[in-house]
């Protein structure tokens, strides 16, 4: 007989795991948007870099974090099906 399904703990440590990824990539995106802030930097190139911060940069790292925060959901949301299958 073959095993169908997954293990409910690994599950739900993958979902933490995967939300604490999520944190500690906006934590790291906050730190160096304020880091960027804070540095004596002036004219076309600093402008330029910061407009590309915020625009791609910065807006990557964020849509990365909401991926991985999706993914934390999904997956909690197996392992809490698999669970309520094999209680059935």
């Amino acid at each position: 007989m073959a095993f169908w399904g997954a293990d409910t703990d690994q599950l739900k440590t993958l979902s933490t795991k995967l939300q604490q990824g999520s944190a500690e990539i906006e934590k790291q995106k906050s730190a160096l948007s304020s880091a960027l802030i804070g540095t004596e930097w002036k004219g076309p190139d600093a402008d330029r870099f910061r407009s590309d911060w915020e625009s791609q940069h910065a807006a990557n790292l964020a849509k990365i974090a909401q991926a991985l925060e999706e993914a934390s959901r999904q997956v909690s949301q197996n392992a809490q099906q698999q669970e309520d299958a094999s209680h059935r």
